[in-house]
């Protein structure tokens, strides 16, 4: 079992890196001129596409590490960059940690918008993939990866719970109440990526530890 606090921490971080509050403003502008049931649609099957594409890094990324020859601490230490980088986007509420206007306007001509952009890399982008890297490598027992995968599943089933409701939250919160939520999240990643990258350095440079 992972230990409370590093459950708790995982939770956090993920809930920060997914964003699912403050990505309701993209996703109800991308599917502004859909139908009700085809927006609906297209938030199930974004969740879907979370939940399988961090399901897929949670089980698999050792193999990835050691194709690549990479340790967990060095590991530690560029999450903690990318999540420190992303976490001060969020806070500045900058969204060039989401996607480019180009990518972003090239979204709306899209037929199928579910999986790419929103689902990758809007929501499971590379932030998301390195936090449940770094927690599958720490943690890799079957339990616990067990554990991590009913979090993720968790998350992907919040993220399309909100964005099947997007319009009337979107409305509810507004601009200023979605940029507050951002903002509160990223601090959060940036307050989880110093411990990251700390945990990281030591790991590699055992010295700083004394």
């Amino acid at each position: 079992m992972l230990p409370e606090a590093e459950l708790t921490s995982f939770i956090a971080a993920l809930f920060s890196m997914t964003n699912p509050i403050g990505n309701l403003g993209v996703f109800a502008s991308m599917t502004a001129d859909r139908q009700r049931g085809e927006a609906r649609q297209i938030a199930w099957t974004c969740a879907a596409a979370v939940a399988i594409t961090l399901l897929i890094v949670a089980w698999s990324g050792s193999l990835l590490l050691e194709f690549f020859g990479i340790s967990v601490d060095s590991l530690r230490a560029a999450g903690g960059v990318i999540v420190l980088v992303i976490g001060l986007h969020m806070l500045f509420n900058k969204s060039e940690h989401k996607q480019t206007s180009g990518e972003l306007d090239d979204a709306r001509q899209r037929e199928s918008i579910a999986v790419v952009p929103l689902a990758i890399p809007m929501v499971a982008g590379p932030g998301s993939m390195t936090t449940v890297l770094v927690a599958g490598e720490q943690h890799a027992s079957v339990l616990n990866k067990v554990e991590i995968s009913l979090v993720i599943l968790a998350m992907a089933a919040l993220c399309g719970l909100l964005f099947q409701f997007a319009g009337p939250i979107g409305k509810r919160l507004g601009d200023s109440g979605m940029g507050v939520v951002t903002r509160v999240m990223g601090l959060i990643l940036a307050a989880i990526a110093m411990g990251m990258l700390a945990g990281g350095l030591k790991g590699m440079l055992p010295g700083l530890a004394g």
